[in-house]
């Protein structure tokens, strides 16, 4: 199984970097005078950084993304300097999905724990953090009958 991070976010990023560009051209209009070459400088930088910042975006969306395989579990991640991280699936040991303070629809990250390490996937589709969280997820020990705790939290 292969997945990646939301689409969703590639364009939030893209619509923040218009806004902001849009705030960077209203204010040199705004507090410079016309025909200067102050004014095309600032025009110009904010334009290229508006590109940049968007360029940026989809090469992001394109390199951050996970592979799920009988053995393990690898994330990759970076455009410049690429960073991949491994964990054994049968090293894994719990598995939590972690929120956000603010709202962001479409979107979930997870937090996957193993001895002595612990990787974070970060804003994955919410389908593809279903199935890694089920699929990942350690049995309870109620699945086999270990040792575990009843309702009244006594030792079984």
């Amino acid at each position: 199984m292969e997945g990646g991070v939301s689409r969703w976010l590639q364009l939030m990023v893209s619509l923040a970097v218009v806004l902001v560009w849009c705030g960077a051209v209203a204010l040199t209009l705004f507090f410079t005078k016309p025909f200067t070459v102050l004014r095309g400088w600032l025009l110009a930088g904010s334009s290229f950084l508006a590109v940049a910042g968007i360029v940026y975006a989809g090469f992001f969306w394109r390199s951050c993304h996970f592979t799920l395989t009988d053995e393990y579990i690898e994330y990759r991640r970076g455009i410049l300097y690429q960073v991949n991280r491994r964990i054994r699936r049968s090293s894994v040991m719990a598995v939590a999905e972690v929120r956000f303070p603010f709202p962001m629809p479409q979107t979930a990250s997870l937090l996957i724990s193993a001895m002595g390490v612990s990787m974070l996937l970060p804003l994955l589709n919410k389908q593809d953090a279903e199935r890694l969280f089920g699929v990942l997820l350690p049995p309870g020990p109620d699945a086999e009958n270990e040792e575990g705790m009843d309702d009244a939290g006594n030792v079984v």
